[in-house]
């Protein structure tokens, strides 16, 4: 599978899943994603989600999915804050059948997936086999591979190659898109860059998933490519962040 579309556009984010470089510049945010057939997705230019007016959460059961009182807003945090298939299935044990704990999970899927130096293999093979929908592609399922292929530049230039890097969910944002139910919400984020230790003032990042729940859990179906401007405009904080 190529790793760039024809316009030169990284098609790594779209390999792993939904997870979307983005760059702040001059005060706005410009990035690019792909579609699955390689058609390019015009890189707008806006405010930056994790600088947009946070708005009022909505409740666990926005998506449709049933309230319980100890289910709390999304903390961005569930799990831990450790990025190992521990905490991803920590996180996917302790979620509510509720939107809150479909965007809690696909949260801390992300935050163990956009990392570099990458989880290892058998981490990456553990959290595949548990953490990705029955129905979901083949190629996607295999993070392992994927993660493979990305070497030691995943973010095709927005942090150095080979420069350590993870994502912090502090101050960011999510999202449930119109339509979710109970048991299939479509949940967007964004989440700020940590570089050589260091929160960035400056790179955010963004992300996708079709969360849906099976098996009494919430498992990951796809990546959604993310309407940036939705978000910054009606996305909500996370109350915790790591």
């Amino acid at each position: 599978m190529r790793m760039h579309t024809a316009t030169g556009r990284s098609r790594w984010p779209y390999v792993i899943g939904g997870a979307v470089a983005v760059v702040a510049i001059a005060g706005g945010v410009a990035f690019g994603v792909t579609r699955p057939n390689d058609e390019p997705v015009a890189a707008p230019t806006t405010s930056a989600p994790a600088s947009a007016a946070p708005t009022a959460a909505p409740t666990g059961g926005s998506s449709g999915a049933g309230d319980d009182e100890d289910d709390v807003p999304p903390t961005g945090c569930l799990g831990g804050p450790d990025r190992d298939a521990d905490m991803v299935l920590a996180a996917q044990d302790e979620a509510q059948h509720t939107t809150y704990g479909a965007v809690e999970v696909a949260t801390t899927f992300y935050r163990f997936l956009w990392q570099y130096p990458f989880a290892d293999g058998a981490n990456a093979t553990e959290v595949s086999g548990q953490i990705m929908s029955e129905t979901a592609p083949e190629s996607f399922k295999n993070l392992a591979a994927n993660l493979e292929k990305a070497g030691n530049n995943p973010t095709q230039g927005v942090v150095d190659a080979g420069t350590p890097f993870h994502m912090s969910t502090t101050n960011g944002l999510w999202r449930v898109r119109e339509g979710s139910t109970a048991d299939r919400v479509l949940v967007e984020f964004a989440a700020g860059y940590v570089v050589d230790g260091a929160l960035s003032p400056t790179l955010v990042g963004v992300g996708g998933y079709v969360m849906v729940w099976e098996d009494d859990a919430w498992r990951i179906e796809t990546g959604v490519n993310v309407d940036q401007d939705m978000l910054a405009a009606g996305g909500n904080r996370f109350t915790g962040g790591c």
